[in-house]
């Protein structure tokens, strides 16, 4: 299931799940039965989710070895665990001792992995989700607004209602003075930096005089223009928890559970830059490309190299989901008449995504000619 390495490099855990909404993955990559796809792993739940559509195989690709162990922790809970006792064993509900859980499963783990959840042990007993260390900011940044805010008005956020009723909720009820100051207070570089996130991230244009300023617009249209349930993210952003059983990542939820599970040996997961795994891999193989944000991590130059090689590497007609946080990057110019934008996707994703962490989250098809 892992490259074989001499050493891995154990690193601190940044994500215990994906903050990208799967929703938006599956729109715009439409996996189907028989497909090849290449992901960024980060908390691993879309890599999980994507097994429902029955593809051949998904190469699970990040250069954080933590991810990687989380990836691998999770799939081998799943193969070992009932429903029941993987939701248990993750957090989502509650347990008694989570250490006798582990020790069903923990011969399957590789010995980095052994050795490195026997060093973290710890989150295990909490329940790995919401223990990275961004996660553990969204929940402090949770604590800090129900202060703020207070459990009455957080309460009355979420109380079901229709579109109008909810942003007549944002606009005269959430949306105050204090309110509006908690990002100015926390969502600034050199917070998210220690939580996280480098301070390489934040240099960027998008029309924002800061990321204070831009991270609040992306939340307004969360809290405001789009449904807050079933919005699992907007939850652990405000309680630092899912709200229900029923609004949970789909691996969680039993149906998929149940038919994820056969399919686990489909994951490849690979520790090692982006670039480095897909120059080893054969002209048109790939049919699905998830590639999270990782380009804001490269120059311009290296951006340009990745995307050439995804267009070697992809079939005719792949499809290709990617994120901006705040550094803007783009399909370099020599290569948009071959991974074509699908603009009207992209406004769609831009809108809808329950995240609203990424500044850009955008859709593409790459086509091939005279093949």
């Amino acid at each position: 299931m892992k490259e074989a390495k001499e050493q891995i490099q154990l690193t601190a855990l940044v994500f215990s799940q994906n903050w990208e909404d799967p929703i938006c993955d599956h729109e715009a990559l439409k996996i189907k039965s028989g497909d090849v796809v290449m992901a960024i792993t980060s908390g691993g739940c879309n890599v999980l989710g994507f097994l429902q559509f029955d593809p051949k195989e998904i190469h699970s690709i990040d250069i954080n070895a933590a991810q990687s162990i989380l990836l691998e922790l999770k799939i081998c809970a799943m193969k070992s665990l009932t429903f029941e006792e993987f939701l248990c064993f993750s957090g989502v509900t509650e347990c008694q001792n989570r250490m006798v859980l582990f020790e069903k499963f923990q011969s399957l783990l590789s010995p980095d992995a052994l050795y490195f959840w026997n060093k973290n042990q710890n989150v295990l007993k909490k329940g790995f989700l919401m223990n990275g260390r961004y996660d553990k900011f969204v929940r402090f940044a949770g604590k800090f607004l129900k202060m703020v805010q207070g459990k009455t008005r957080i309460d009355g956020l979420f109380e079901e209602k229709s579109l109008e009723s909810q942003k007549e909720y944002y606009d005269k009820i959430w949306n105050t003075k204090r309110y509006r100051a908690i990002y100015k207070l926390l969502f600034n570089k050199h917070i998210l930096a220690r939580k996280g996130l480098s301070a390489d991230y934040f240099h960027f244009d998008d029309g924002s005089s800061s990321f204070a300023e831009s991270f609040y617009n992306r939340a307004k249209n969360a809290f405001r223009d789009m449904p807050i349930k079933n919005n699992y993210f907007l939850s652990l952003y405000v309680r630092g928890k899912y709200a229900s059983l029923k609004e949970v990542p789909e691996y969680m939820k039993e149906v998929p559970f149940n038919t994820i599970r056969p399919k686990l040996d489909r994951i490849h997961i690979h520790t090692i830059e982006a670039q480095n795994w897909i120059d080893k891999m054969q002209d048109n193989s790939i049919d699905c490309f998830a590639l999270s944000n990782i380009c804001e991590l490269m120059s311009e130059s290296e951006t340009e190299r990745l995307f050439k090689s995804v267009y070697r590497t992809a079939k005719p007609g792949a499809r290709l989901i990617f994120r901006n946080l705040m550094i803007p990057r783009e399909v370099p110019e020599s290569l948009r008449d071959s991974i074509v934008k699908d603009q009207s996707m992209t406004t769609h994703l831009q809108k809808t995504d329950r995240s609203f962490v990424y500044g850009k989250v955008a859709a593409y098809t790459i086509t091939k000619y005279n093949m």
